[in-house]
């Protein structure tokens, strides 16, 4: 395969047709066929419980080997010394466990391509995409490997002595120190004289559809050594597997996969990638060139999405904020499309105001002619399309669903009462004034008052008892009132949250 690597990174992004585009954090799992219905309820009735039995052998057969191997063994030296003698065939053998349980979990086709490098040859592995739990089958095929894993799963019952056979780097992701500590120990690892195994890596940081390989980070790429790269997908016509922050939870993909008559699997092992000197010295590069070398192989598009866009999606999911799972593509269009600082539409909050739902309901065209871009632009109509309930270009959207998000994405990092000012004006019903109702409305999403309090708030504000109130009697209103603490922070993510996904049944 002919690659054309980067030599380097450039702002200037190539803008995606609209029937191209994808957002990586969604997957849609409907069960409409009357067929699929059928056949996944008689799988749950006859076969489910027998998998499920076999799969809880299987994995307590595991515990026992990695038990069994890691027996005498110190936290220390578990941390510092590879395991040798028999204590590696322990762990060989709970691999071997591991692989039957994928086997009875309807993993019957595992197809592999390729060979797994030696350690010496490539000391770091690094897969995408990285769909979901699943994708730990890698690490059975793999030697089995050294992983990378969240601290908390050392203390997962059964898992976490299965996780602790492999020796793993734990990462503490609400450590601030959490990023630089493990790129160490990496390092440490891999330059080590002593026989680890590889280590294993999804740079992708967060889970996604598949459809797209987001952003790699650069900790895997930093020691400037060899990676052999390792594509996977999932051959079914079915996704019932991404565990994405926009679609099923865990129980549901759990459900639909092991009542699945199979589940195809094929496992790429790409030819060592060995970096330049321009990728040694900058891991960024390195980073996003072993990206696309992977999404090509697969024939998919490399993103921009990447586990940056976690810190985001789950503040908005913190505060009840829509559209979680579409920030980083609404933010990527406005700025395509010169909307970004947000001046458009704080204009047209005077203009159009109030919102009604005869003004609010519009089609592509007047939400272009509102925001004075072109309704031809793709960005345009991928922009249109994520406010549509349809996910189409055609129809109608709520003009106001747009305008909260919009005035949301152009305020982050300012103080949460200039969002507040901009939030009575969509939710007025008149010049600058606010009813109780659309009070709540504007406060919702920046501090956690009930609707009971809110109507205190109002009936303290509303003064001449008009059943209105204007921003300044508001903000009178709540002097000394501990909803004042939360409307002067800043309206941005707290640093280093760790993601925690969101999920639709």
């Amino acid at each position: 395969m002919d690659f054309q690597r980067s030599t380097t990174i450039t702002s200037t992004v190539t803008r995606i047709p609209e029937a191209e585009y994808v957002n990586p954090f969604v997957l849609k799992l409907d069960l409409d066929d009357p067929w699929e219905k059928r056949k996944t309820y008689l799988m749950t009735l006859l076969v489910l419980p027998i998998r499920a039995l076999l799969m809880g052998v299987c994995l307590l057969v595991a515990w026992a080997f990695a038990s069994i191997g890691l027996y005498g063994l110190s936290e220390k030296e578990r941390r510092s010394i590879p395991i040798s003698g028999w204590r590696r065939e322990m762990r060989e053998l709970t691999a071997l466990a591991m692989r039957l349980l994928y086997f009875f979990g309807s993993f019957h086709r595992i197809k592999v391509n390729g060979e797994c490098a030696s350690p010496r040859e490539a000391p770091i592995v690094v897969v995408g995409p990285h769909y979901s739990l699943f994708d730990s089958i890698v690490v059975a095929f793999c030697g089995p490997s050294t992983v990378v894993a969240k601290s908390k799963a050392a203390d997962l019952p059964l898992i976490g002595k299965i996780i602790d056979i492999t020796q793993p780097i734990y990462v503490c992701r609400e450590d601030p120190n959490s990023r630089h500590i493990t790129r160490h120990l990496i390092i440490e690892r891999v330059i080590s004289k002593e026989d680890w195994p590889q280590i294993l890596i999804f740079p992708e940081g967060t889970c996604s559809n598949g459809k797209a390989v987001v952003q790699f980070k650069p900790g895997a790429f930093g020691p400037g050594l060899p990676v052999q790269p390792v594509a996977i997908r999932y051959t079914n016509p079915t996704n019932t597997v991404s565990w994405t922050w926009q679609g099923p939870g865990v129980p549901i993909l759990l459900w639909r996969t092991l009542t699945s008559l199979h589940t195809g699997f094929e496992i790429n092992f790409l030819p060592v990638y060995y970096p330049n000197e321009q990728e040694r010295n900058d891991a960024k590069l390195y980073a996003l060139n072993v990206r696309n070398y992977i999404a090509q192989s697969l024939g998919i598009p490399g993103t921009e999405h990447g586990y940056n866009d976690c810190k985001l999606m789950n503040y908005m999911i913190a505060i009840g904020m829509p559209y979680f799972a579409w920030s980083h593509d609404i933010g990527k269009m406005r700025r395509w499309l010169g909307l970004a600082d947000g001046t458009v539409e704080q204009s047209l909050l005077d203009r159009y105001g109030p919102f009604t739902e005869q003004n609010s309901h519009i089609a592509l065209d007047e939400f272009a002619r509102r925001l004075d871009i072109s309704a031809e632009n793709d960005s345009t109509r991928i922009l249109f399309k994520i406010f549509n309930k349809d996910n189409d270009s055609a129809g109608l959207i709520d003009f106001r669903e747009y305008l909260l998000l919009a005035l949301f994405m152009s305020s982050l990092g300012k103080q949460k009462l200039d969002l507040l000012k901009l939030l009575f004006k969509l939710y007025g019903v008149e010049r600058d004034l606010i009813a109780r109702d659309g009070l709540y409305l504007a406060v919702r999403h920046l501090s956690s008052i009930t609707p009971e309090q809110c109507d205190q708030l109002f009936f303290k504000a509303d003064n001449a008892n008009r059943g209105l109130i204007s921003f300044e009697q508001f903000e009178r209103s709540i002097n000394c009132h501990p909803i004042l603490i939360d409307l002067q922070e800043l309206n941005e993510p707290k640093p280093y949250a760790a993601p925690q996904q969101a999920h639709t049944s």
